[in-house]
């Protein structure tokens, strides 16, 4: 691919037949979670087979059927059991076994009990000092597990930034349901980064597609991440993307990311950007958790270069090597030859279905392809 730096008309994208090429296994790639789910949230891992158990704030919200605030792999469970302030639920299965003794006796039948954890939640004491109390239980256990070298491949990724995470503003362990109802307001504690994946709570982060031009005239500007970035270097991204942390509404981590990533002033895209949405989907992380995902969606339509709010992104951080302003048809090649990071994939497809370019008439999976970029997660997010 080559940089381009005038805007020039391009063969008509949206009318190409592209029948021989799907971008459905790019998703597939990013999301391997089976679909559809047949429960309310995966409660199966889609590699090991094995049980996912729900986290929950407490017992009573896993009875009435409130969404779970994550999904714990039983590597992770075996590792909570012991944990001060955390607590467990178990269900028993009656097993019914005959044994057959010589021809006329009567079988003999025995029956024991299977159990096993059907849900994990913080104790009492550890609610009633609502979330600070949750946080600071929370930060002890990830804190020992780093010392004790558990799950170090999740542990790579501290960064020592915390995250938000939701539980449904119907929990019991709300004392005020107005208040766990407003905006922002239904956040039961925060976590270090690197422990959001690791149990299975929701992410939250922000993606920003910038362009130039309109119709056969579009082009978009790509990054290409930087040979230092420990997972995808050298894969193309979204214009600016970043996670969401603590303290930050999608604008304010967007505005962050703006100047960091791309050197954009606040003022430019507070006046420009358009917020269109969401993308929603599931993530199977290196080490094996499943991360559910909720990227917001942004659209800057650049201003006219004559103008003077016209900024030219430039690399402001050691995460990005590139800026390069690329046709919608070299983007979608791109895309075909897996030359995207997976979560900026889904971002930048979504983006070309709103604006026409990927269309049933040239994706052959189009229905597909749309349901898989709004996926249902099953977990706690903001409101209900």
């Amino acid at each position: 691919m080559t940089q381009i730096t005038d805007i020039h008309p391009q063969k008509d994208v949206k009318n190409q037949s592209l029948q021989t090429r799907s971008l459905l296994p790019i998703l597939l790639n990013a999301d391997p979670i089976p679909k559809p789910i047949s429960q309310p949230y995966p409660t199966v891992h889609p590699v090991t087979k094995l049980r996912l158990v729900p986290f929950h704030l407490t017992l009573d919200d896993f009875h009435v059927g409130l969404p779970p605030m994550g999904l714990i792999t039983q590597e992770v469970l075996e590792c909570l059991k012991g944990e001060e302030g955390i607590q467990f639920y178990s269900e028993s299965k009656e097993v019914t076994r005959k044994e057959n003794k010589r021809k006329g006796d009567k079988d003999k039948v025995t029956k024991t009990y299977n159990f096993r954890v059907a849900c994990v939640y913080f104790s009492d004491e550890v609610n009633e000092k609502g979330k600070e109390g949750r946080t600071e239980v929370i930060r002890g256990i990830m804190e020992k597990w780093r010392k004790e070298g558990k799950f170090a491949k999740a542990m790579l990724h501290w960064m020592d930034e915390p995250f938000p995470i939701h539980a449904s503003p119907n929990s019991k362990a709300f004392k005020s349901k107005v208040a766990a109802r407003a905006l922002f307001g239904n956040i039961a504690f925060d976590i270090e980064r690197a422990g959001v994946p690791l149990f299975g709570f929701q992410a939250f982060g922000c993606h920003l597609t910038a362009y130039e031009g309109e119709g056969e005239y579009m082009k978009l500007w790509i990054p290409r991440r930087s040979t230092n970035m420990w997972r995808f270097p050298l894969k193309f991204d979204s214009s600016v993307a970043g996670g969401l942390p603590a303290n930050h509404t999608p604008m304010e981590g967007l505005i962050k990311e703006c100047e960091e990533e791309a050197g954009w002033p606040e003022k430019m895209i507070r006046k420009y950007v358009k917020s269109v949405g969401m993308v929603t989907y599931f993530e199977m992380k290196e080490h094996g958790a499943i991360l559910p995902n909720t990227e917001y969606t942004y659209d800057l339509p650049m201003p006219p270069r004559s103008s003077p709010d016209y900024v030219v992104p430039k690399p402001n951080d050691n995460e990005v090597d590139s800026f390069e302003l690329y046709p919608v048809q070299e983007v979608i090649e791109a895309l075909h030859d897996n030359e995207f990071k997976p979560s900026s994939a889904v971002a930048t497809i979504d983006f070309l279905v709103r604006h026409g370019y990927i269309n049933a008439d040239n994706e052959p999976n189009f229905g597909e392809v749309v349901r898989r970029l709004h996926r249902w997660l099953g977990v706690a997010g903001p409101g209900l």
